[in-house]
């Protein structure tokens, strides 16, 4: 079992790989062809985002709530549901805390007591916000998907009620809030980029979910629960309330990366539209392949690209949408469960051929 399991680990990591080996060749291969310049277009793509600091910033400042999303989306998967309520809470956190930070925040405050504050109303912002379509889902079977979707798009125009009556600055032209306080903000790692320490929030983060996820009962019942809900019935386990917890610290999650994105990004809330970041958690989760210890590389991967595609634009002229061609080929490949399955099989086949033969020479000798 031992063996079979890790030639399934090895085979998923390997798809993985193989996914982005190719879709990161298609990509050069269709810059080359559309490029007037293909050596420095190819050149800008691969080595754009590192060869600045404020590139690298940028890169940084995806790739930070890239994590968040990921593991909020990866949590959601393991309970084996659709829910995308994600984008919601994200959404919801960085306008709650908004709301909070430039009513409530006083300036005297310290900044370690401000950006806790910030942290736990995010948090809570997006717990409350899952909670919605998590429990139509698990209490009524109302389909998660529909009612997080639809909710995704109310929850926009919650955001905009609130920063119009509770937050806005009436001296910009457009809907804003007014200025986050200083002592509310994240510094920044590397000086005049977006680079941002929120990067330590977000790792404390990560290894709590991956504790909590491989190494504890809760994180043991939600993942039986999600796979096997037969096998958690025989277990005793409360499948209903283990999905609805999972699902809302999910949630909890987002609603913190949309805190931490403001407080380390923006000098005001400024969103008047869905900021996708939740739905980017989508593809994090895919590509992390549900396992919350690989969400960091997987979201590294998705900024650098996104970054590289953004550099790419302004700097050739090759168009912006390139990237959405590029994580639709990994979205297809990694998804593909035949994809290198039957050389996978074949091997698992050999292995229990070899286990067999074994246990036979085993009991032959015994006999003698």
């Amino acid at each position: 079992m031992k063996e079979a399991r890790r030639v399934e680990f090895i085979f998923e990591m390997l798809r993985i790989v193989v996914a982005l080996a190719v879709a990161y060749l298609l990509t050069l291969l269709f810059i080359a062809f559309i490029s007037k310049d293909p050596i420095e277009a190819i050149y800008v793509f691969s080595i754009g985002p590192f060869t600045t600091a404020r590139r690298f910033g940028q890169l940084m400042a995806k790739f930070i709530p890239y994590m968040m999303t990921g593991l909020s989306m990866c949590l959601i998967y393991a309970c084996n549901r659709f829910n995308l309520i994600a984008e919601g809470s994200y959404l919801m956190g960085g306008c709650l805390f908004s709301v909070v930070a430039v009513n409530f925040i006083p300036e005297t405050m310290p900044p370690v007591l401000a950006v806790g504050l910030g942290l736990v109303v995010g948090a809570l912002a997006g717990l409350i916000v899952s909670a919605i379509p998590t429990i139509l889902r698990e209490k009524l079977g109302v389909s998660e998907i529909v009612t997080s979707v639809m909710f995704n798009y109310g929850f926009l125009y919650v955001s905009l009620f609130l920063i119009k009556f509770f937050a806005r600055d009436i001296s910009m032209s457009y809907v804003c809030s007014r200025l986050i306080p200083e002592n509310a903000k994240l510094g920044a790692v590397v000086p005049r980029t977006l680079f941002h320490s929120g990067i330590y929030i977000v790792a404390v983060v990560v290894m709590l979910v991956c504790l909590i996820y491989f190494k504890t009962p809760f994180g043991y019942r939600v993942r039986i629960s999600g796979s096997n809900q037969d096998f958690a019935r025989t277990e005793g386990i409360r499948i209903t309330g283990s999905l609805i917890v999972a699902q809302l610290l999910a949630g909890a999650i987002s609603g913190m990366g949309g805190a931490i994105d403001i407080m380390g990004v923006y000098d005001r809330y400024i969103w008047d539209q869905t900021p996708g970041v939740g739905t980017d958690g989508l593809l994090v989760a895919v590509l992390a392949r549900k396992n919350p210890a690989l969400v960091p590389i997987a979201a590294f991967l998705l900024a650098y690209m996104r970054t590289g595609a953004a550099i790419l634009n302004y700097a050739t002229d090759i168009p912006l949408e390139m990237v959405q061609m590029v994580q639709g080929i990994i979205i297809l490949m990694i998804g593909a469960e035949e994809f290198l399955g039957p050389i996978k099989n074949r091997m698992i086949f050999r292995l229990a051929q070899k286990k067999d033969r074994q246990k036979e020479a085993l009991a032959d000798v015994n006999t003698k």
